[in-house]
């Protein structure tokens, strides 16, 4: 019988694409041959007969390895990674084109090769990772966050520089907290609205800390991203009855989803900046006060893509180019103390004049920018808003291809995240879908409030655009939340999850 078997299970094993996954299928196979082997012995049935009879029940080895593999192969998504790597390539290119740019002041594209090293490397292995360590995980993601946000606090003088250097990536660190929110949802979804309570008190803490200075918003627009995944991935969990338990409906469990939604959401004008924030996104041109303003450049690239045409960039005269290059066509009539002024000169006489205008200028109450060009020399590039290079890569195409080539862009980024969705949608694990979700969603809101910038509507500080805009450090973190989704839906159908209702211990 052994032989008889051993040849049985040998022929199912070679069957199973996914190797890992072989020796638990082939227990659980040689569990059931037992069970049916003591049914027969029970009968009277010699040992060995009964063996034979019980291998002989299981059916055609063939069949059943083909029907285990299709069950638990691993998924594949061509037309995901393919729109991926279009939009990587497209991102790369463009930050090598702009290196010749004095906006673009180092290497952004080099961090292209760790991020794509980052991407393959969750795409591989991130999930099952996850799910074997997430415990761990957890407790590692809550003592940095929580040293980190310590650390940015002015009152940690010993540690002013460290809170500083950590302040500047606070807004990559409220991004990643978002999947660990979920996590911890998730293994104390039993406790149904203890776990959604949870999620939305730590949500709201980050929120509302003020970051390295009090009141300072610069990270606002990572809170609104965070808020927004949080609460539509919870959402999503509940619609799909991930959260077990007695106690509560679904229709209840609603009711705590929204009201969690309106508390977390009030944090947004908990203070007078927030306030203003939201001001500005909502009605930027009320807030206009010099050309140091980012709602001025919100102005100013509305109207150069309302005199953008369909096909070929925009062209404009020399004396337009100064106009907005100095902010004349706006602050002429409102404003003249805002106009730029010009700062090259060449003798003694020259300077003092420049010098004499700057004090004048600053006497007045005025910001205006230096202007380092002429009619003779000026170029586009003298005039679009600071940054271009990488906050108004949308913008910058319509300007340059016009807005033919602008829809073709935009029509590959919503091609990319419905594929994505799409991928998220037909994930079957929970915690695989949720976890899916929350960084989908994430990727989704940066996309959203960049396109809105570029269009003139910019909230807070800007949002990258995942794989296109270049944003350094961004790119890294924007690989991992990608390649997470991957890993999810690679091994959805491979890797076991935890068990129903375990939480922490």
């Amino acid at each position: 019988m052994e032989d008889y078997k051993k040849e049985f299970l040998d022929t199912v094993e070679e069957q199973i694409a996914y190797k890992p996954l072989r020796s638990v299928l082939i227990q659980e196979l040689e569990e059931h041959i037992f069970d049916r082997m003591e049914e027969y012995e029970a009968r009277g049935i010699s040992q060995k007969e009964a063996g034979e009879l019980a291998v002989r029940d299981m059916g055609d080895p063939v069949v059943i390895g083909t029907e285990l593999n299709t069950v638990h192969r691993i998924q594949k998504a061509p037309a995901l990674a393919a729109m991926t790597l279009l939009l990587i390539s497209l991102g790369f290119v463009g930050a090598v084109w702009m290196r010749w740019s004095p906006e673009q002041y180092s290497n952004g594209c080099l961090y292209y090769i760790p991020g794509l090293f980052l991407l393959i490397l969750m795409a591989w292995k991130g999930y099952p990772f996850m799910i074997r360590h997430s415990k761990q995980l957890l407790i590692l993601a809550g003592s940095l966050f929580l040293a980190g946000e310590v650390l940015c606090t002015q009152k940690m003088l010993p540690f002013w520089k460290m809170g500083y250097f950590l302040g500047y990536f606070r807004y990559f660190g409220i991004l990643l907290f978002a999947p660990f929110l979920i996590l911890l949802a998730y293994r104390l979804r039993r406790y149904q609205s203890k776990a959604i309570l949870t999620a939305f008190v730590l949500c709201g803490a980050c929120i509302l800390f003020p970051g390295f200075y009090r009141g300072y918003n610069r990270d606002l627009s990572a809170c609104a991203v965070l808020a927004v995944s949080v609460t539509g991935t919870l959402l999503m969990m509940n619609h799909r009855d991930i959260f077990t338990g007695s106690t509560l409906s679904r229709k209840g469990m609603y009711g705590i989803l929204f009201t969690g939604l309106a508390a977390v959401g009030s944090l947004f004008v908990f203070t007078g900046s927030r306030r203003e924030a939201l001001y500005q996104f909502i009605n930027p041109d009320a807030s206009i006060r010099s050309t140091w303003d980012d709602t001025y450049n919100s102005a100013l690239i509305r109207r150069l893509l309302s005199e953008t045409p369909l096909i070929g960039g925009i062209d404009l005269t020399s004396q337009e180019l100064m106009d907005y290059g100095t902010g004349a066509w706006y602050f002429e009539k409102r404003d003249p103390r805002q106009i730029g002024i010009y700062a090259i000169y060449h003798t003694e006489e020259e300077e003092q004049r420049f010098e004499a205008a700057v004090a004048k200028a600053r006497d007045e109450g005025g910001l205006p920018r230096y202007i380092h060009f002429d009619e003779s020399n000026v170029t586009l590039w003298d005039i679009l808003p600071q940054h271009y290079h990488n906050n108004y890569q949308i913008a910058l195409c319509i300007l340059l291809f016009g807005w033919l080539a602008g829809a073709v862009l935009l029509a590959a980024v919503a091609g990319f995240y419905l594929m994505l969705f799409a991928c998220i949608r037909k994930i079957r694990g929970r915690l695989a879908f949720s976890l899916s979700c929350c960084c989908g969603i994430c990727l989704l809101m940066e996309g959203i409030l960049y396109i809105l910038g570029n269009f003139g509507y910019q909230y807070a500080s800007f949002t990258s655009l995942p794989m296109i805009s270049e944003g350094r450090i961004s790119i890294v973190v924007n690989m991992l939340l990608l390649g997470f989704i991957f890993s999810a839906y690679r091994y959805d159908r491979v890797e076991a999850e935890p068990i129903q209702g375990s939480v922490p211990s």
